[in-house]
């Protein structure tokens, strides 16, 4: 019995519509052969039939024949995948001792379908996050894989499929589904993002020429923020409420209005701020969304809050509000998220009883006071970098669009300043 033979071939039996063959590794043995594809295919001017690969460079030799402009890239992503089926194909010899074309062409692909299906590699990511502690984007991202196995109703993604065809047909599908424009350009950002990590491994499991982002760009829309005038943060403040039948209400606005003296402070990172965040007359803390550190100024408001929560055994480890338990084990990522979110919910249901104790004619939900503060900073005249390292925002241009969502209040500002009433 001979040994299988593994050798790469311009396939003339099968011609695409655009008038490519497809380029197949052809695993023979026993005068049987079988293919694998590579994901790539190629025109008759563009191969070399004497070497089995793309023109690189043009030869007097063969005129005809012209290379392809990212032809070298093709070809070492395809020596990669060749190099992989022959070392299938040993491991076979070794321990199967029967080198069929079938057996080998089965184990090769079934690698290949594990390496290159992009929903499992994006779990695998997906799964890293959480192990480092980056709950919210293991949750995203889970999120988005989950709504991208809905469209490919059962069928198997794999990387090579994802090009600017299936990206605009899965944007479609996600607005049609009722989704908004920046969640769908969210869920398009995700992909690339997995799109990127794949690139970057040691084998990578997609070339960069076949990036389809080179191709199509994201642009998100500016929505409209809502926020609070300085008037309505008063509103908050001076509503008459009464423990213990609406401590929850006390509680929520002492949380919203702690948020809003420091920068907007994100709910999760103020649900799990400890005593030990408090260093003088300053709160420290890392911002679990971005890892920025921040440090800022307690103003007498946020200090009187924290007093209000501080017993006398209080110890630096304990939780600064009394949301999470300072005797449970919060180790477990995927646990602490779901508490995060339990709490956060009970928070934002408590604002909008407040919302109506306070007569405000505005939805209000914990994030606003992050907005709320942005603005008021900016109708202060505080300068955008301020701004920005305030918000802990990693650029300016961040903060550019952030603040974008303000411009019509900005412009009815401009158009009194000039016009008068």
């Amino acid at each position: 019995m001979s040994a299988a033979k593994v050798t790469l071939v311009h396939y003339k039996y099968k011609t695409y519509s655009n008038g490519m063959n497809p380029i197949m590794i052809r695993i023979t043995a026993n005068r049987k052969s079988r293919y694998i594809a590579t994901g790539y295919s190629a025109m008759k001017e563009n191969w070399d039939d004497v070497n089995n690969k793309l023109i690189e460079t043009r030869s007097k030799l063969f005129p005809d024949k012209k290379p392809l402009s990212n032809s070298k890239a093709i070809n070492t992503d395809i020596e990669i995948k060749l190099n992989e089926v022959l070392r299938i194909k040993q491991q076979v010899s070794l321990t199967d001792g029967v080198q069929s074309s079938l057996l080998i062409k089965t184990k090769a692909s079934l690698k290949y379908l594990e390496a290159e299906n992009f929903i499992e590699y994006g779990k695998k990511f997906a799964q890293l996050m959480l192990e480092r502690k980056s709950v919210r984007t293991s949750k995203n991202f889970t999120s988005v894989l989950k709504r991208i196995t809905e469209f490919q109703t059962g069928r198997v993604l794999l990387f090579s499929d994802i090009d600017v065809n299936f990206l605009t047909s899965y944007q479609s599908f996600l607005l049609n589904g009722g989704v908004k424009i920046n969640t769908a350009n969210y869920h398009l950002k995700t992909i690339r993002s997995i799109l990127y990590k794949a690139m970057n491994e040691n084998e990578p499991l997609i070339s960069r020429d076949k990036n389809p982002f080179l191709k199509l760009k994201i642009k998100n829309t500016v929505t409209q923020k809502e926020s609070l005038a300085e008037k309505e943060i008063e509103q908050i403040r001076k509503v008459i409420l009464v423990a213990p039948t609406q401590q929850k209400q006390i509680d929520a606005r002492n949380y919203y209005l702690f948020s809003f003296n420091n920068a907007g402070i994100r709910i999760s990172d103020l649900i799990q701020l400890k005593f030990k965040n408090i260093i003088g007359e300053r709160l420290h803390y890392e911002m679990g969304k971005t890892g920025h550190f921040k440090s800022i100024k307690l103003n007498t408001e946020s200090k009187a809050i924290i007093n209000l929560y501080k017993k006398r055994n209080s110890k630096p480890d304990d939780f600064i509000f009394p949301l999470l338990k300072n005797d449970e084990d919060y180790s477990d990522a995927e646990y602490l998220r779901k508490q995060l979110e339990s709490k956060s919910a009970c928070i934002n249901g408590d604002l909008k009883k407040l919302a109506e104790s306070a007569k405000l004619n505005k939805r209000l939900h914990f994030h606003s006071s992050r907005h709320s503060f942005a603005n008021i900073a900016r109708m202060k005249k505080a300068d955008l970098y301020s701004i920005s390292k305030a918000l802990g925002h990693k650029s300016l241009k961040v903060t550019e669009m952030y603040m974008a969502s303000f411009d019509e209040e900005a412009l009815d500002e401009t158009m009194k300043m000039v016009l008068g009433k």
